[in-house]
């Protein structure tokens, strides 16, 4: 077997089936389908086994309005940069719409290329456009399917050209690295996650544009590296759209988008929370926070653009302060009041305009990532709940005070307490909150989700045995 990795990109004109032939191929919904052309922006890439990699990209030469042209351009660049490093190319075609001007464009670039190309011809799902679909003939490539990625036909042509280049295809494949470090980048838009992002992996590979909303899918990405200590580190990235409040999420896209967003926090171990210096904590920031701690995974908060903040106070336009590290430290400690459940986790002030400050993020992540999933003594927790207790005692409600037997750690996604005691019912959500933060600076879980799972005693019938 050979350990070549091959890259095959879906490109075409917008709106023509990539992002739903991509899908098809795939075997399950990964691009965001939306009758909207332009919606694709970033390279989405999925494994097809061991050795083949399918990537959907953005439409290409499209004509944008003139608010989101710099996207535009941005999108062809993206598409330009998978068919450059592709091993072979779907061309993707709308019969409904017959033979463009972009199409004849997009023929002669790939040509160019000297890549395998096969042409295909989607939405064959009527007899008129079946009979359309010869014109397309006319672009001269070889390799020629007629497809209809809404309906699933002519599929058997696309999986044989790609098996006559680069073997089986395993439909059922499934990753060997799924079990790396899952992390995702989450904000407001334009806070500048995805150009955190490119800095990380250092190339373009996610569009970057000063118009908010740019992202509109999960774009995933893998990095290995290594700690100080020598120790191995795997992770899997997730760059996601930025998150508007529910209420501001006005149209179906713009759903779609916040859904995979918080879908991809769901699945993740730890999220770099990614805020703006030169507008703080807003409101959708405090439930961003709720929301990721609530999906049991951890964060870590970086305060991007701390260049702007740099020169606006050599500027003179920050008053009050003694100087930038003053600034610094009265700005982190608003943060951390502002979000409480930080506790003493990290917070990195960063710039990836200038690419500075960034430089132990990764090994902040995987040391997070131990600290979830250290295990904890019953001694020790037991030991740590009780100090708790006995700092701040629990009031008593309706004749009854909080009383714990023992804890156990019974999980690490969140890292769950298993708290064993004489009542749940009478404990406040106030003191959960105490307690949380008191295991949190106990145990230096820092930015750690931490979850109670209370058991109360159970009474026992007249008879000896314990009531259901």
């Amino acid at each position: 077997m050979t350990d070549r990795i091959f890259n095959v990109a879906i490109v075409g004109r917008p709106n023509v089936g990539k992002s739903r032939l991509f899908n098809r191929i795939v075997g399950r919904r990964i691009s965001i389908v939306h009758d909207k052309p332009g919606v694709t922006r970033d390279i989405v890439a999925e494994p097809l086994g061991e050795n083949i990699i399918l990537m959907d990209t953005g439409g290409m030469f499209s004509v944008p309005e003139a608010s989101e042209k710099i996207i535009g351009e941005a999108t062809t660049k993206q598409a330009k940069f998978a068919v450059s490093n592709s091993d072979a190319i779907i061309f993707v075609v709308d019969s409904q719409d017959g033979l463009a001007p972009l199409d004849i464009e997009i023929a002669k670039l790939l040509r160019d290329s000297g890549k395998p190309v096969l042409l295909a011809v989607n939405k064959i799902d009527v007899p008129q456009h079946q009979i359309r679909a010869f014109e397309f003939h006319r672009l001269g490539f070889p390799d020629f399917a007629e497809v209809s990625a809404e309906h699933g036909i002519g599929f058997d042509k696309i999986i044989s050209f790609l098996e006559c280049k680069f073997g089986k295809i395993d439909a059922n494949f499934k990753d060997a690295d799924s079990e790396r470090i899952k992390i995702s980048f989450a904000g407001r838009p334009n806070v500048g996650k995805s150009s955190i992002a490119n800095r990380i992996i250092g190339e373009e590979r996610m569009i970057v544009s000063p118009v908010a909303g740019t992202t509109r899918d999960v774009v995933k990405f893998d990095i290995d590296a290594t700690s100080r200590k020598g120790e191995p580190m795997k992770f899997r990235f997730f760059d996601t759209a930025g998150l508007r409040l529910k209420r501001k999420t006005n149209t179906s896209l713009d759903f779609l988008s916040s859904g995979r967003a918080r879908n991809a926090i769901s699945k993740s171990d730890v999220v770099f929370m990614v805020l703006d210096a030169m507008e703080g904590v807003s409101e959708l920031d405090k439930r961003l926070a709720g929301e990721i701690f609530d999906a049991g995974a951890s964060i870590i908060l970086l305060v991007n653009k701390w260049d702007y903040a740099s020169k606006t106070f050599a500027g003179g336009e920050l008053r009050g302060y003694k100087n930038l590290a003053d600034f610094k430290s009265k700005f982190e400690e608003a943060v951390r009041k502002a979000l409480p459940q930080l506790g003493n986790a990290p917070i990195y002030f960063c710039s990836a305009i200038e690419n500075k400050g960034l430089g132990g993020i990764l090994e902040a992540a995987f040391g997070m990532y131990k600290r979830m999933n250290m295990p904890v003594s019953t001694g020790k927790l037991n030991s740590a709940v009780g100090k708790i207790l006995d700092g701040y005692p629990p009031k008593y409600v309706r004749g009854k005070r909080f009383k714990v037997y023992y804890c156990v750690k019974t999980g690490s996604r969140p890292f769950t307490v298993r708290v064993y005691c004489n009542t749940a019912s009478v404990l406040a959500e106030s003191y959960k909150r105490y307690i949380i933060g008191g295991l949190r600076d106990a145990l230096g879980l820092g930015g750690v989700s931490i979850r109670l799972d209370l058991v109360g005693k159970q009474p026992r019938k007249s008879n000896g045995e314990l009531s259901e």
